[in-house]
């Protein structure tokens, strides 16, 4: 948004094929993370400026409006937001001055957070998505030290045991990438490697620990989100 931290929100109805502007959110956010549960979408943490958020609101798709919910614990930009159990859970991220390996589960019955096994590895700009009880993440950008990199490393997590175990890895290290789950398989998409911006999409599946080159996006990019949906139809 005009390289602007930015407030800004809209909407896409794929009956319509059109974009529909909504009430903005109560702070501007940059670098956030989103999910969904219920009839709510959640934007969690980001920042405005120099300042790091660890506050959390909630979009009504029934009344327009945003309302502040409890705060996560930590402060985070670049974190990963994935929706199980009807837990919203933040994963990684970096709070101003290191990559962070934290995990925190949100209870909206409850309204409060609550610390999860931290991930085997700190990453930010990771990958994120649920696939039954598991939940999957994948490469990011990480800092050793004073070296940095790109991650092809996949970790998952268990919700039933609270334990993260690596996965195989990704062909290609990318950081800002996304992932969702389709037909039983995961779909990274995109990102950066640390020299160029990535098309290439990559399809896991847990049924056999692999990973296989799936159609390439038509363009290349990075910091970009990706959402499922259900295409219309003429016959309704």
């Amino acid at each position: 948004h005009d390289n602007k931290d930015c407030s800004d929100v809209e909407r896409y109805n794929p009956f319509q094929n059109k974009w529909q502007t909504c009430k903005p959110m109560n702070l501007p956010r940059n670098r956030l993370g989103v999910g969904v549960i219920d009839s709510f979408l959640y934007a969690l943490g980001g920042s405005s400026g120099q300042t790091f958020h660890n506050s959390v609101e909630r979009y009504s798709v029934k009344n327009d409006s945003w309302e502040f919910v409890s705060p996560m614990h930590i402060p985070r930009i670049g974190l990963a937001v994935v929706t199980n159990s009807r837990l919203l859970f933040a994963l990684g991220g970096y709070d101003g001055t290191k990559r962070l390996n934290d995990v925190e589960a949100y209870n909206p019955d409850m309204n409060v957070w609550t610390k999860e096994a931290p991930m085997l590895t700190s990453r930010s700009g990771a990958g994120a998505c649920s696939l039954e009880h598991w939940i999957y993440v994948v490469g990011g950008y990480t800092t050793n030290g004073s070296t940095a990199s790109q991650l092809d490393s996949v970790e998952r997590y268990d919700v039933l045991s609270n334990q993260w175990t690596f996965v195989r890895s990704l062909h290609y290290r990318r950081s800002a990438l996304s992932c969702v789950a389709l037909d039983r398989k995961i779909h990274a998409m995109g990102g950066y490697d640390g020299k160029n911006f990535l098309s290439v999409v990559e399809v896991y599946d847990p049924d056999t620990d692999t990973w296989d080159f799936g159609t390439s996006l038509t363009s290349e990019r990075s910091g970009h989100g990706s959402a499922l949906t259900v295409e219309p139809t003429l016959d309704g």
